[in-house]
């Protein structure tokens, strides 16, 4: 074998209102028959008849055919084009290296070319329904988390947190989740970042805290808000042990979720517990807004009910939380009560 002898091959996953975009090969085709992949192509050495950019180099060759081969496969043009990952195989004696690379869409609708003979714009648990070539779903996967203010991380590769963050948020992007994908944004990540700081502060277990934090109502957004501490406690139990997770350290997480709501007044029996109570209550500070739209779309309340019963809500929910959160959120709670009208007599 020449040791001088690669394949250097460039693929692109685009992005485009929150999916991706993947292709099914026809049947025709060298390899992977009609099976699914997202466009690319091989770096020719025709690629390199150009002028160069500098005296003796090429500037974006990879970029450059990527975004060739994406526009002559599909017809569309793309834009913010960055690196992801690579990986190689041996096609024979030769060793082939695959870089992968993702670009917002930008212009065009999908004309296919006689490459492939269907396309799909699918979520990541969408893409869990297709026969994608080896190694496909993990880019998607590891593209999820970054697109989700996460370190790019090779999905096999994943810690426990992650895979659990991925699945909550592949949970609330689905038709079926009642308050859609802005519960993950303006919930869950708050709750997230409150738990953690909390843990950090008080010294509590943060991996505990981090699960419990993603995982403490997934049981509303799948099987709706009645019960829901118990029917998250008893998914997080299913998936955490699905992932391998320690079974004394499951039930201190189901613990904490089963404990959470402060309408329920169930004992909390470790600081873990009492930070997501806490780190729940908080999160409305953050999204008042949204408390105004439950009011208004699911509650169908008017205007003056509505501001009684968010304020109500808020007062509440500060009262309820420990001391050590209080401080941590008085200067927002006081700029909400301020907006609202509310008197400092009804505050602790």
């Amino acid at each position: 074998m020449d040791e001088r002898n690669h394949h250097v091959v460039v693929t692109g996953i685009v992005v485009k209102d929150g999916k991706y975009l993947i292709t099914k090969r026809a049947g025709n085709r060298e390899a992977f028959n009609d099976r699914w992949t997202v466009p690319g192509g091989k770096i020719e050495k025709s690629d390199y008849d150009r002028p160069k950019d500098t005296e003796v180099h090429w500037y974006n060759v990879l970029e450059d055919v990527l975004r060739r081969e994406i526009r002559e496969e599909t017809g569309l043009m793309i834009k913010n084009l960055k690196y992801l990952t690579s990986l190689t195989f041996m096609k024979g004696e030769v060793p082939v290296l695959v870089v992968s690379m993702y670009a917002d869409h930008h212009e065009g609708d999908v004309v296919l070319n006689d490459e492939s003979v269907d396309y799909k714009w699918v979520s990541l648990e969408e893409a869990k329904e297709y026969d994608l070539i080896e190694g496909i779903y993990e880019e998607l996967e590891m593209l999820d988390g970054v697109l989700g203010g996460e370190v790019g991380v090779w999905g096999k590769d994943a810690g426990v947190v992650e895979k659990v963050r991925r699945f909550v948020e592949n949970e609330c992007k689905k038709p079926t989740s009642k308050y859609g994908y802005d519960i993950y944004i303006h919930h869950f990540v708050q709750v997230y970042n409150y738990s953690k700081e909390l843990a950090e502060k008080l010294g509590g277990d943060v991996e505990i805290v981090e699960l419990a934090a993603w995982l403490h109502d997934i049981g509303s957004i799948i099987y709706g808000r009645e019960d829901h501490q118990v029917t998250g406690a008893k998914i997080a139990e299913e998936k955490l042990r699905e992932l391998g997770y320690d079974e004394d350290r499951i039930e201190k997480v189901k613990h904490c979720i089963h404990a959470h709501r402060g309408s329920q007044n169930i004992s909390k029996e470790s600081v873990e517990a009492q930070i997501i109570a806490d780190a729940d209550a908080m999160s409305a500070f953050d999204n008042i807004g949204g408390q105004f739209k439950a009011t208004f779309i699911y509650d169908n309340m008017n205007q003056t009910d509505s501001r009684k019963y968010v304020m109500k809500k808020l007062i509440n929910s500060y009262n309820k939380i420990s001391d050590d959160a209080k401080k941590l959120i008085k200067p927002k709670f006081d700029a909400v009560m301020l907006l609202l009208g509310e008197e400092d007599e009804n505050r602790n």
